[in-house]
């Protein structure tokens, strides 16, 4: 009796923990939703609580510390703009990251510059533990590129990619997968935040580029499986964020089910959204599937992101589609926003 009390305890811890992990990714998310969208409602001080609570949970995304230091910012508070610019210092954003206009008052601050200077130890810290585990990565993406030149030149024409070059392509994708099974996800926990130029926040890597030219043409199902199981798992677990998920669905070849990213577009400097949506509701259970926003809350941040000067990072992308047929599209189509910075050829 006491070995099977003990092994049922076992059996409901881990089951626990399971789920724990499983719902991490979404309870950060849920919180950081509402963060944003009070700061497009000009709701900073509800929107720093917010965040708060979302780092409660273990997870805490660059970007998301970075938006939660402007709220900071815009309440004056700076006490908490330096505890927020410490913990990106942590996530090795880089000494260079600080140049943002948001932390021009805070640079002769003694505080600040103790921030400033973690901030590119910690980069270099980790630019150098990862350094083997980075070059082996780089190798998958050199012979990727190889063969995307010429899947982009010599079979350019070709509708479909003769069985040689598909098949380098899948042992490559399929070696890449297993090297990072094997040492780990390329996430934000292990490398720390990704940046692009300096003080841009950069989203894609290169592995991703990998994973996207697979995604693209590959026809291993079995590998697009699980290429796409990665991505939501790690998704799930918090380790990579839904907005960049969105991404990955948006510019992969259909292997996602469809969430609706055909209803928005940008055409001469407007934000445009299809006026009739006959599976609304369903997109939304499709986008709540993969941790996305709701259609509605998705226009809100759209139009915050493209057509607001702020100092805030939103990372939600609309791809622009070509439109064909102007008539059909201005007639099924209302403005939503016009995109501010923005000059007509």
């Amino acid at each position: 009796m006491k070995y099977l009390t003990r092994f049922l305890f076992l059996v409901i811890f881990s089951f626990t923990n399971h789920l724990t992990a499983q719902s991490l990714g979404e309870h950060y998310n849920n919180l950081v939703n509402e963060a944003e969208l009070s700061i497009t409602e000009g709701n900073y001080k509800q929107a720093l609580n917010k965040y708060k609570e979302a780092y409660t949970t273990g997870v805490g995304f660059g970007v998301d510390l970075y938006n939660a230091a402007v709220c900071a910012h815009k309440e004056k508070n700076t006490e908490q703009v330096l505890a927020f610019a410490d913990k990106l210092a942590g996530k090795g954003v880089g000494a260079k990251f600080f140049k943002r206009k948001v932390f021009e008052s805070y640079i002769s601050d003694k505080a600040f510059q103790k921030v400033i200077h973690k901030a590119e130890k910690v980069r270099k810290e980790k630019m150098q533990a990862n350094s083997k585990y980075l070059a082996g990565l780089n190798e998958f993406g050199k012979r990727d590129s190889i063969y995307n030149k010429l899947r982009l030149t010599k079979y350019h024409d070709e509708w479909k990619l003769p069985d040689t070059l598909e098949n380098l392509f899948r042992d490559n994708t399929r070696n890449m997968l297993d090297y990072i099974k094997k040492n780990g996800f390329y996430s934000e926990k292990k490398l720390g935040v990704h940046i692009a130029s300096d003080t841009m926040f950069g989203e894609i890597r290169r592995p991703d580029i990998v994973f996207l030219h697979y995604l693209e043409m590959g026809r291993d199902k079995n590998l697009l499986d699980e290429i796409k199981d990665i991505y939501i798992n790690k998704m799930i677990s918090g380790d990579i964020k839904p907005s960049f998920l969105a991404g990955i669905i948006e510019l992969s070849n259909q292997v996602f089910v469809e969430t609706g990213g055909y209803i928005f577009n940008i055409f001469e400097c407007q934000i445009y959204k299809l006026r009739e949506v006959p599976e609304f509701d369903e997109i939304n259970r499709r986008r709540k599937t993969y941790l996305q926003l709701s259609l509605d809350d998705f226009e809100k941040k759209l139009v915050f992101k493209y057509c607001r000067n702020s100092y805030f990072d939103f990372h939600y992308t609309l791809i622009n589609r070509p439109v064909s047929k102007e008539d059909y599209f201005y007639s099924n189509s209302d403005v939503i926003g016009n995109v501010k910075d923005c000059k007509l050829n």
